[in-house]
């Protein structure tokens, strides 16, 4: 059982061809290298798994995307991209799904309740939001290839007694997983980063503690918001990048920032 999907790199799948096999894979990914920025068109087949085959514009599996849905038994195509996003492809992903997930969308869940816990935790201090979070998938990264999160990333701003102010920026990478059938979210990994200057290492070292502090109190408030799916158990937890897609669709495009969703698949 799986999702295959095929990108070729003329218009109405002509010319050269990668194809793509999820087999018996929740997750099939391509880091397309030297193959990047070529491709004009895309088909994905379902058999024996329903799923969403995703195209990026870049490396990492960010930027734009262009995606299909598939269901059992069917499949669905771009002919061509169109002219804003031919060839720029550089990365793909598969995610074979239940037909029974259930899928949550993320981000107005948990860009409210991070912004409330930063605002209480920074009150006071030299240290303040720029713009809301931006809450999106991260796949595979550098850091932790083996895994799939959701990212909490945020803008700073720190405030420097007389000198001006330093940008900052923090990101959380939140994993679902199961425990005896019950889902938990854990915030695994954060990193701070600062703008170069004179006081750079100064403002990292000042504010970088508090910052990682902040992950278990980000552990806490995603286990409060789990406590709706107490009452039940799953098999099988996984993340859509992007939007919620519609299985009745054949395909959309959109950004990976957009939104992440979590599926779950009840026993």
């Amino acid at each position: 059982m799986s999702i295959v999907c095929t990108l070729w790199v003329d218009r109405d799948f002509q010319g050269i061809s990668k194809t793509s096999v999820s087999e018996n894979f929740r997750y099939y990914w391509n880091r397309w290298g030297a193959t990047n920025d070529v491709f004009s068109s895309m088909r994905a087949w379902g058999q024996g798994h329903r799923g969403t085959a995703y195209a990026f514009e870049h490396i990492n599996f960010d930027g734009r995307f262009a995606a299909l849905n598939v269901n059992n038994g069917a499949s669905s195509w771009w002919s061509y991209f169109g002219s804003a996003f031919n060839d720029v492809v550089s990365s793909s992903l598969i995610v074979a799904r239940e037909p029974n997930d259930i899928v949550v969308p993320l981000r107005q869940q948990v860009a409210p309740t991070f912004a409330s816990i930063f605002d209480a935790q920074t009150a006071g201090t030299q240290l303040s939001r720029v713009g809301d979070p931006r809450v999106y998938g991260t796949f595979f990264p550098g850091h932790d290839a083996s895994r799939v999160f959701i990212t909490i990333d945020q803008n700073l701003n720190v405030e420097i007694s007389n000198w001006p102010d330093y940008s900052a920026n923090v990101k959380y990478d939140v994993e679902f997983y199961l425990s005896g059938g019950k889902l938990h979210g854990y915030a695994r990994w954060s990193r701070v980063w600062v703008e170069s200057g004179l006081f750079s290492s100064r403002v990292h070292d000042r504010i970088a503690p508090r910052l990682h502090g902040a992950k278990g109190d980000i552990t806490s408030a995603i286990e409060s918001q789990l406590a709706v799916f107490s009452t039940r158990n799953f098999s099988s937890v996984y993340l859509l990048p992007g939007p919620q897609p519609d299985m009745n669709q054949f395909g959309f495009f959109a950004r990976y920032d957009d939104d992440v969703c979590l599926a779950v698949v009840p026993n």
